[in-house]
């Protein structure tokens, strides 16, 4: 049975459950993206440096080439071999911040640095000789001595640029790799966690629902079905709760199957026990769902009728005596008439449960004298003064002596 404050709770859970799931599935993704674009901008800049870079040495070769008189080009390859030779350092010295700034082993890249610390300077030793060559003029014997230190650092440049490049791919697809795996252990991280929180929401709510049950078995009647006395009487209260707020009418019909005792010693307790079961679906079907309907114990059952007077109430009790009547027994049982007597009253100013109750029983008791099989609602019978405390077992025998008499 799934009451409605499980159905609350599991609506709550199901809602807090799909807001962590969206939650957790945003962050992963978040995390994915930008971990990516993290790890591609750790190495990127440094990459497109090193392309930019690695033009530098066949740059510095081709001026190289093209410094005599006798090439047509040669003014124009002086002034970019001069705009070429400041340019290289200011590379070399960027890459090296870059290289001492990255995650890569200091072992790896050690020899790049030192090799590019050769290279700057044989540059500087190539800048000097250049700017001392431009003042005195060009022969063929300088040309050859810039030619010759040149390709030194032509060669130098390409070697240490290609290794660069080979080992700055080599740290990025590696850290790309471990990038993946970080984002699978936490994407499974997130999932367990996710696992767990549903695995606590699933707990609460069997908790939830293993406390309905047992609320539910404490205030039903294991063989019926209907409420017991504990449940009414909490209804009850409620009731009268409710009342001195909003006043409305309140009833309470008391129910006795007759001779119920002859059914359980002429055929069993089981037929007795389908009987009782049988009663308690007339009166399920006789009420309304705001009705409260309960077996007081043995053959003994009682309906709290609320926004109900006494006149409504009787009319439903004559309908539950004649539905008694019509009612079909087991075959066991098939010849046997089963009767009710019933006692009703409706809820007067001043009135708690105990004096409503008492009245009741009262009534029930005079339709049992009376000769059974009827309906008690009129106040012909001595009252219950409304004291605020009910009467106790010597003055309710005191009143139903005095109505048997």
């Amino acid at each position: 049975m799934t009451t409605a404050p499980a159905r609350a709770l599991r609506h709550r859970l199901l809602l807090a459950f799909g807001l962590i799931v969206a939650t957790c599935a945003a962050a992963i993704t978040y995390y994915a993206v930008h971990a990516r674009q993290h790890v591609g901008a750790d190495y990127t800049a440094m990459v497109a440096d090193v392309v930019r870079s690695q033009s530098d040495p066949q740059e510095l070769r081709t001026a190289l080439m093209r410094l005599d008189d006798g090439h047509p080009d040669h003014r124009a390859h002086q002034e970019e071999l001069g705009e070429l030779l400041p340019r290289i350092p200011r590379r070399i010295e960027n890459l090296r911040v870059q290289v001492l700034r990255s995650d890569l082993p200091r072992q790896d890249y050690a020899p790049l640095i030192d090799e590019l610390d050769l290279v700057q300077e044989r540059i500087a030793t190539l800048q000097a000789r250049f700017d001392r060559a431009q003042r005195d003029g060009l022969d063929g014997e300088e040309i050859e001595a810039l030619r010759t230190l040149g390709l030194e650092v032509e060669a130098g440049l390409a070697w240490s640029y290609s290794e660069l490049s080979l080992l700055v791919q080599n740290a990025s697809a590696g850290q790309r790799h471990l990038m993946e795996w970080l984002t699978a252990a936490v994407f499974g991280l997130l999932v367990m966690v996710v696992a767990a929180v549903g695995a606590v929401m699933l707990m609460m709510l069997r908790l939830q629902r293993q406390r309905d049950e047992l609320r539910h078995l404490s205030q039903t009647d294991m063989l019926t079905g209907l409420f017991n006395r504990r449940r009414l009487q909490e209804v009850a209260e409620q009731e009268f709760t409710r009342r001195q707020r909003h006043p409305s009418p309140l009833s309470l019909m008391l129910l006795d199957l007759d001779h119920f005792k002859h059914i359980n010693d002429a055929f069993g307790h089981p037929v007795g026990d389908e009987v009782l079961s049988s009663f308690a679906e007339i009166l399920r079907h006789q009420v309304r769902r705001l009705d409260t309907v309960a077996r007081m114990g043995g053959e003994e059952f009682a309906v709290l009728l609320p926004d109900t007077d006494g006149q409504d109430a009787r009319q439903l009790a004559e309908r539950v005596r004649e539905a008694t009547r019509a009612m079909p027994l087991p075959t066991e049982a098939g010849d046997y008439r089963l009767t009710v007597s019933i006692g009703v009253t409706e809820a007067r100013q001043g009135d708690s449960f105990e004096h409503l109750y008492t009245r009741a029983d009262r009534r029930l008791y005079a339709a049992k004298e009376a000769g059974r099989d009827r309906v008690v609602s009129g106040d012909a019978l001595p009252e219950v003064a409304n004291t605020g405390t009910p009467l106790d077992d010597d003055e309710l025998d005191a009143l139903q002596q005095d109505t048997a008499r």
